[in-house]
């Protein structure tokens, strides 16, 4: 008879064959059209034979460093730690430096042990896979560059953005204008859309959860939460426990999943009793709550929650215990309103759409498609296509000289010039909740086959929690085809070669020679 850990790990390790086949095949179909635009970029512009090949094989070049570096293995020591700007019950987010490019980065540390004890194994698979799967132009979902293990440990490395959270912003300055509400409703309503699009359902959307960039745009992290969507009618069934589970997977990946957890910051109004309650139900859509079905449309009620709280100052359903909370938000028809204060300073337009966002669901912008939220009158004249080039309102404190700090950064190190290197990774941590450098949470006593990903079956009287004879959570089978790494994009030679098909004129990418344009001109 076979084993319920055999049997584990079995479709453990066809769910990873079947992924990692599925991107050789990807990257072959990508190797072949970038071959097929080289020779369309060179026929356009008449390039001589000698010149062509010169191309193709400078082509070839870059492929395979691309796999050379594809196939190296990282581990926790290619990386330089910088600061600690999170902390948690399950480990820590450090700014780090990897060591031979100079890169820096935000490393999301996780202890296996504590994921399985607090069944949240699924949770870091889940936001490891929707960030691995969105694609290097993804503009709105925070980048995974890396995902790797050791004996006790879960590695993310990810885009560092250095202007905190939307709740630190929230927090300093209690509201927002509508002005500045307004490009933030757009931005997280294309960030949303990004998730849905790839399949998924966040259902954590909160202020802590969105990031800001250097220059004032938002991007979405923390994504353990999401539920893969098969389809629009899919509803997800919702039960007792499932509700109960949800608060529990709430107050656990607060302790540790981003930098975002453990803030130390000054408090304002009703915002010091909610954020500092963990788990707080305040962004859940009532179907969530009520027991019924839910689709995608509970991320956007959960917008219309966070634009309330950017314009007011607190939650629309804020309540001193969760439960309380919970409540209001069942009832939301009779507890829901915009106090006067707010009626006197937004316009009826931006009103109305939160209200045609916390709303029944199957009235809510955005069930049936993007378009119905793009076209709502608050959002007249906006230029969708250019967002993230707009004029942010809001920059965060020290933006403007972050790419300049972070290049300087880079060339620095602590033995040629402490004093600067100290200053250079304050100034780029600034946003950021100062951390005590103490050791990091210790691991669990090592069993010899654990490095392996994979253990004997828990002893008798452990089968359902998975403990071993010592007392630890197994962590075998959980985390087999974690290791991610972002294959980085090959630039083709004349991939920035502008064409005119008017005329035929065509213009050579600045560097490339005057033989170039002989060629060319032939």
């Amino acid at each position: 008879m076979i084993s319920n850990t055999t049997r584990e790990k079995a479709k453990a390790t066809k769910a990873y064959l079947e992924q990692k086949y599925a991107i050789m095949k990807k990257e072959r179909e990508e190797s072949r059209e970038r071959r097929n635009t080289l020779e369309q970029q060179m026929e356009a512009l008449r390039l001589n034979e000698r010149k062509r090949e010169q191309y193709r094989q400078e082509l070839r070049s870059q492929e395979l460093q691309s796999m050379r570096q594809q196939r190296k293995r990282l581990t926790v020591h290619d990386f330089q730690p910088l600061a600690v700007i999170g902390r948690g019950a399950f480990g820590e987010v450090r700014l780090v430096r990897q060591k031979d490019t100079g890169e820096v980065f935000a490393l999301k540390s996780m202890l296996k042990s504590a994921m399985v004890l607090k069944n949240q194994v699924g949770h870091v698979k889940a936001e490891r896979d929707i960030l691995a799967l969105a694609d290097n132009d993804n503009q709105w979902l925070v980048t995974l560059h890396y995902s790797f293990q050791d004996e006790h440990r879960l590695y993310m490395v990810m885009e560092y953005l250095p202007g905190g959270d939307l709740m630190g912003l929230l927090m300093k300055d209690d509201t927002l204008s509508e002005e500045t509400t307004r490009l933030y409703a757009a931005e997280m309503v294309m960030a949303i859309q990004s998730v849905h699009d790839l399949g998924y359902i966040h259902r954590d959307m909160k202020p802590d959860n969105v990031l800001i960039d250097p220059r004032g745009h938002l991007k979405l992290t923390d994504l353990g939460l999401c539920k893969k969507m098969e389809t629009r009618t899919d509803l997800l069934p919702v039960t007792q426990h499932s509700v109960d589970e949800a608060m529990m997977d709430a107050n656990a990946m607060a302790g540790a999943d981003s930098a975002e957890a453990s803030r130390t910051r000054p408090f304002s109004r009703n915002r010091q009793v909610a954020f500092s309650t963990v788990g707080t139900p305040d962004y859940i859509a009532p179907e969530v709550l009520a027991q019924k079905g839910y689709g995608k449309e509970c991320d956007w009620w959960s917008l219309g929650v966070i634009l309330y709280e950017c314009l007011v100052g607190y939650t629309p359903f804020y309540a001193d215990e969760p439960m309380q909370t919970c409540r209001k938000i069942i009832n939301w028809r009779q507890t829901f309103a915009f106090p006067p204060e707010a009626k006197a300073k937004l316009s009826p337009e931006c009103m109305d759409f939160v209200r045609r966002l916390v709303c029944n669901a199957d009235n809510r912008l955005g069930t049936n498609s993007l378009q119905e939220l793009q076209q709502h009158p608050w959002f007249r004249g906006l230029d969708w296509n250019n967002l993230r080039n707009m004029q942010s309102p809001y920059v965060p404190p020290g933006g403007s000289e972050f790419e300049a700090t972070l290049v300087q950064l880079q060339k620095t190190s602590p033995e040629s010039n402490l004093p600067l290197y100290n200053e250079l990774v304050r100034r780029i941590t600034a946003n950021f909740d100062e951390f005590p450098e103490s050791c990091e949470l210790m691991p669990p006593p090592p069993h010899p086959h654990a490095a392996h990903g994979a253990v004997p079956a828990p002893a008798a009287g452990h089968p359902q929690t998975g403990f071993g004879p010592d007392g630890q959570p197994l962590t075998f089978n959980k985390f087999i085809g974690y290791t991610y790494k972002r294959k980085q994009k090959v630039r083709l030679a004349l991939e920035e070669v502008d064409f005119d098909g008017g005329d035929k004129a065509s213009r050579m990418t600045q560097g490339q020679g005057d033989e170039d344009e002989q060629t060319m001109n032939q």
